[in-house]
């Protein structure tokens, strides 16, 4: 039997809560034994899990709301499974989709070496039908979409792992700089099999262009942080790019949040970087912050996945 820990992160959202549970219950056969820790991020609304009595499900709430970061290792440091794979509360997994990747997984040579093994989900791409990620193929999107991590939990804590948080940007999530980090000192392995269905039935979610416009600084100081982290681990000569491209980003949210001096300040140092987007971006900086904020929206709508 092989055993397994599925953490949910929660945070008001009840309903969608009970249909991610249902995904993993339903997951269960004679070869894994599956545990649910629910980590409530000190939701305003009531959860009430009565309908899982007899399953076995761990609930854990937070006694204040510090994001999914600070939920997640709260559950990683609750589970008992030798596996841990984490679920958005508001997502599901695909029939049989443990049995699947574990099976791969358990299939792997030194598989013991790995303290993370990421699987797709419906919205993650990867060129081929499997890769040793680096903080290179991060960087330069040969990763694409979002990605399920399994997380082997022994390797994960005897190497002093975790999520990597950071309080002044909660609600806008940094979990690319935890990838970062890993990647560049175990490489995580990395299959194009799809194991968890991506819903966008959530009101909030955090990929939302309403969250991105409602939380323009906080993006803006993530984009900040992910420079500031870079630089720190000696990661920004990998993709040189991804200096300039952060810091791009960092205009653009500061343009949206209408802080305009930083805004400019950010372009001034990538002003070789894209020199028409600068350009156009360095224009808006003159106008009202509803037009920068109108057109962030339109962009977000058309382009975003």
């Amino acid at each position: 039997m092989i055993n397994i820990s599925v953490v949910i992160p929660t945070y008001n959202r009840p309903e969608l809560l009970k249909r991610a549970i249902k995904s993993v219950v339903q997951q269960k056969n004679n070869q894994l034994s599956i545990e649910v820790i629910v980590v409530d991020d000190c939701s305003t609304q009531s959860i009430r899990l009565d309908e899982f009595d007899g399953e076995r499900i761990i609930y854990k709430r937070l006694l204040q709301n510090g994001g999914p970061q600070i939920a997640r290792n709260e559950g990683i440091a609750l589970a008992t499974g030798d596996w841990v794979l984490m679920l958005d509360d508001d997502d599901e997994f695909i029939q049989n989709a443990i049995t699947n990747a574990i099976n791969i997984i358990l299939k792997f040579d030194n598989k013991e070496a790995f303290p993370v093994f990421f699987f797709a989900t419906t919205i993650g791409k990867i060129p081929d039908d499997y890769l040793l990620i680096t903080p290179k193929q991060i960087m330069d999107e040969t990763l694409r979409g979002d990605f399920t991590p399994i997380i082997q939990r022994e390797k994960f804590i005897e190497n002093n792992l975790r999520y990597l948080d950071y309080p002044e940007i909660v609600g806008v999530g940094c979990e690319q700089l935890t990838w970062f980090l890993i990647s560049s000192l175990f490489q995580i392995p990395t299959f194009s099999l799809q194991i968890v269905k991506v819903n966008a039935d959530a009101p909030f979610r955090l990929t939302s262009y309403q969250n991105f416009i409602y939380n323009s600084h906080k993006f803006a100081l993530q984009q900040d942080i992910t420079v500031q982290f870079l630089q720190q681990h000696k990661l920004d000569t990998i993709y040189p790019p991804i200096i300039a491209k952060k810091k791009l980003g960092a205009a653009i949210y500061y343009l949206v949040s209408g802080e305009k001096e930083m805004c400019k300040e950010r372009l001034f140092s990538v002003k070789n970087y894209r020199p028409f987007a600068t350009s156009v971006i360095a224009f808006l900086t003159y106008l009202p912050n509803s037009i920068s904020k109108f057109l962030f929206r339109v962009y977000k709508i058309r382009f975003s996945k």
